[in-house]
């Protein structure tokens, strides 16, 4: 990183401007690692066209908690299923420890969004880091039950592996404001 010192600070690069004909949607998921994934989901908010950076990440933000509020919901259909019989007693252990990972991992993500109102990017960064650990946390917690399954998965998988994409993309997208 380049850092020029002027008056004893050091300026950091920061997205500025974009490629001619490129929208800021385009140009700033080119700085993250799903920038598939980045781009469709921030499009899906129609908002985004109009977005500046900051707006992009509080977008980013919230559809990280919107997609972990959606996974917490398939954790009680998948309890409820466990009630009923159709999994493991094991299986329903696994799904409550999910249950309080992904309730913690929303509450970090609620506190995200107010350190990124007050500009506190770290705090953003421990929070948003700290709920991708809730969702890796969730995801290990079959790895056990699992391991003599033939390379069975959770029935979070995908879920889990999705979340930490977007909780990626927003820690990315964060960065370009620091």
């Amino acid at each position: 990183m380049n850092c020029f010192v002027l008056l004893g600070h050091c300026a950091r690069p920061r997205l500025q401007s974009t490629e001619e004909g490129e929208d800021l949607v385009t140009a700033t998921c080119k700085h993250t690692l799903y920038f598939e994934v980045c781009v469709s989901s921030l499009r899906s908010v129609p908002s985004s066209n109009t977005s500046d950076l900051k707006m992009l990440a509080e977008i980013a933000l919230n559809l990280s908690k919107t997609y972990a509020t959606k996974t917490l919901s398939c954790v009680y259909e998948l309890k409820s299923s466990a009630a009923n019989g159709t999994n493991s007693s094991y299986t329903s252990r696994c799904l409550s420890d999910c249950e309080e990972e992904y309730s913690e991992a929303i509450d970090n993500l609620q506190d995200s969004e107010e350190a990124l109102a007050n500009g506190d990017y770290d705090k953003v960064d421990t929070l948003v880091s700290a709920a991708m650990s809730d969702a890796e946390t969730c995801e290990d917690g079959f790895k056990d039950m699992l391991s003599d399954d033939n390379g069975s998965n959770s029935p979070l998988s995908e879920r889990n592996r999705y979340f930490s994409e977007l909780c990626s993309n927003a820690l990315a997208i964060t960065k370009l404001l620091a």
